[in-house]
């Protein structure tokens, strides 16, 4: 696996290991870069991210003992253990703060915090199933989205706009959109309507603001802990906005309460992870998961992608320590689970196909992201990347496809389907190992061709790199990807 740096100046760095050294963490000892994360030393832990598995409680797969922990859902806490057989409410797709401690490879769990992303009525569902709003807010929904068996076949399709309420957990993209991990039906008389995400259009002449298409109207809502209002001055904050009213027909939310979201983090922490989507870029490098602020350093890894695609947008998760509320990478995972590039060989309506990559359809929706183009731009002979889900056998669903320059550069990036001698199939292209010079481990070292068949399992994640010739592909080299 090909490994990026992002490039910071000595002075930069020197600063940075002192402020680390000098802030330490809340309340737990400090540990050196080499101790946290790497299943040596010991101190403060965190998590951000959903619910993966139980037996204890597993946050973005890591696990977390979580022995009469206090976790907390809609503003109640309570003391419980978390095992297999009682999870104390919470549920695989949920979305949580784990606080705790680490020594060595062992976490601790000392709370758990759920919050969901938007709770209230669904306005409208798409004929696909593949989204729907709830309360102003557009809710997405894919092969991992988790849906309740208390809606009806566990299909959005099933519940009734304009009468059925749902809790969606999720994580924040741009422009007022949520990208689900559980969504839940409400009964009839439990709703709370609640929202949270990003400020936009805030008059404070008016008393409103939004949030997606939501219009929240705060006239008489408690608003202590919010900057004073003046003019427009919460746009771009990260708030919860709660009421009793919402009216359907405006699109509007009679709020009783505004507050600032903070990161659930820590503002010092030895150790921390923090999965989602980023909503703001700063500079190379600087950027927003969600409201966690992050940081990169001249070693910081990337895997599965390089930090020039860091953009709004992208699912990834980053681990490393927190200072004064800032995460400074040690690791940062790319998690768009297939990546293609080549020329583009086709083009049908709101699908194409690439050169060297027969059978596989990439397949745009009106979510996905362009840049330097757009769909109606795109021209056959376009040399693409794409970031996109397995949505088939064959097919794509692309989630970013950005114009490059001519290249014969040919990549596929997906899940293993099958395997057979030095052959892998990915996406139903059949990739012939026995010519590739270059083979590397999920830790990005060289392995050579033997190590590495041993090592690919049906399912793995599996990056091959290539050179165009002709309409064929001369496969060079191989990646195991985490």
């Amino acid at each position: 696996m090909n490994t990026s740096r992002s490039i910071v100046s000595l002075v930069g760095m020197i600063g940075l290991t002192g402020l680390l050294a000098a802030c330490g963490s809340d309340g737990a000892p400090s540990v050196s870069a080499s101790g946290s994360g790497s299943g040596s030393g010991s101190g403060s832990a965190s998590a951000s991210g959903t619910i993966t598995n139980f037996g204890s409680v597993y946050v973005n797969g890591k696990k977390f003992e979580a022995n009469e922990v206090e976790v907390t859902r809609e503003e109640q806490s309570i003391r419980c253990s978390i095992g297999p057989s009682h999870t104390c409410g919470l549920k695989k797709g949920m979305v949580v703060t784990v606080r705790g401690s680490f020594n060595g490879s062992q976490h601790v769990a000392a709370s758990v915090r759920q919050k969901d992303a938007v709770e209230g009525l669904v306005q409208s569902v798409a004929a696909d199933g593949l989204s729907l709003v709830v309360m102003g807010q557009t809710v997405l929904v894919d092969d991992t989205t988790i849906i309740d068996n208390n809606i009806p076949g566990q299909d959005v399709r099933n519940l009734i706009a304009g009468t059925d309420a749902v809790e969606v957990n999720g994580h924040s993209r741009p422009n007022g959109v949520i990208q689900a991990t559980l969504i839940e039906k409400k009964p009839i008389g439990t709703v709370t309507p609640e929202v949270r995400g990003f400020v936009t259009n805030h008059s404070d002449g008016v008393k409103t603001f939004q949030i997606g298409a939501l219009t929240v109207n705060y006239g008489t809502a408690l608003i202590n802990d919010m900057p004073a209002p003046t003019g427009s001055n919460w746009n771009g904050l990260f708030v919860e906005a709660k009421g009793t009213v919402f009216n359907p027909t405006t699109t509007t939310l009679a709020a009783t309460k505004v507050e600032p979201e903070h990161p659930d983090v820590g503002d010092n922490i030895d150790e921390v992870e923090v999965e989602g989507f980023i909503t703001k870029v700063l500079g190379p490098g600087d950027f927003f998961i969600g409201n966690t602020h992050v940081q990169t350093t001249a070693s910081t890894e990337f895997r599965g992608g390089t930090i020039e695609e860091i953009v709004p947008g992208v699912k990834l998760s980053a681990e490393g320590p927190v200072a004064n509320g800032v995460l400074t990478a040690k690791h940062v995972k790319f998690h768009a689970g297939v990546r293609l590039e080549g020329d583009i060989a086709s083009i049908a309506g709101t699908s194409f196909t690439l050169v060297g990559l027969p059978g596989i359809t990439a397949q745009v929706t009106s979510h996905t992201e362009f840049k330097d183009t757009s769909l109606s731009g795109l021209s056959i002979g376009d040399h693409v990347r794409v970031r996109g889900r397995v949505s088939g056998n064959t097919s794509v669903t692309v989630t970013r496809v950005e114009l490059r320059s001519a290249d014969n550069d040919v990549d596929l990036q997906g899940p293993v389907q099958s395997i057979n001698g030095n052959v892998i199939v990915i996406l139903g292209v059949p990739v012939d190992t026995s010519s590739m010079g270059q083979f590397e481990s999920v830790s990005g070292s060289s392995i050579n061709r033997a190590d590495f068949l041993a090592a690919v399992q049906v399912n793995s994640l599996v990056k091959v790199k290539g050179k165009l010739n002709g309409s064929t592909v001369n496969w060079e080299e191989a990646e195991l990807e985490d």
